[in-house]
């Protein structure tokens, strides 16, 4: 269970500090950046490996104008999963009871905007364990909803303030596809459009 201010820490833990961003700056319109997110690639840069690397989005996947924040992504433990939650040992005990089968964490920002993308993705030994868990995180969820087409074999989005006083917006995106569950949090000011999130997660759960 990923509550919210593990989502803030996710994307404002050195990613708004890399983007360097002030009150002035202008960033990419949320339409333009979705007409155009597959055809920015950033040659030379690339995720660690791993096989749940493909169930995160690549560096020319992205909106244009961000890069991965390689220091903050790669594969995580269900230890490292549990910390992200509110309270870390209820969260590490139903990882486990759900089947946690491993985790991958990618991190974006554009460093001369304001957008931010952080993506968890975890993979579990069964449809029912990454359900239960799924369910769990969308009954702790915040924020407004935002109805949206469904992603994946279940979905929910929400909008809500950035936290830490910033003034902007975070879009998240839960879902589901089989055993594998994701969160997907994407920040920007002054609004973040649910069509980015919502866009990339339909491409992340296509491969699943």
């Amino acid at each position: 269970m990923i509550s919210r201010p593990a989502v803030a820490a996710l994307l404002l833990t050195g990613a708004l500090g890399a983007a360097g961003c002030s009150s002035d700056d202008t960033p990419t319109a949320p339409a333009q950046a979705l007409a155009s997110a597959l055809s920015a690639p950033v040659p030379g840069l690339s995720l660690p490996a791993d096989p749940l690397r493909a169930l995160v989005p690549s560096p020319d996947e992205v909106p244009p104008g961000m890069v991965p924040l390689l220091t903050g992504s790669g594969p995580r433990s269900a230890a490292a999963i549990a910390e992200y939650s509110a309270d870390p040992a209820a969260a590490a005990v139903a990882l486990a009871d759900h089947g946690f089968a491993g985790a991958y964490v990618a991190q974006y920002a554009d460093p001369a905007g304001a957008r931010v993308l952080s993506v968890v993705v975890v993979r579990f030994t069964s449809a029912a364990g990454a359900t239960a868990d799924l369910a769990g995180d969308l009954a702790a969820s915040s924020g407004d909803l935002v109805e949206t087409d469904p992603v994946g074999d279940a979905s929910q989005v929400r909008r809500q303030p950035l936290p830490g006083g910033d003034q902007g917006q975070l879009v998240t995106v839960r879902f589901r596809r089989g055993a594998t569950t994701w969160l997907l949090a994407y920040g920007d000011r002054p609004e973040a459009d649910p069509a980015v999130a919502v866009a990339l997660g339909s491409l992340l759960a296509s491969r699943a």
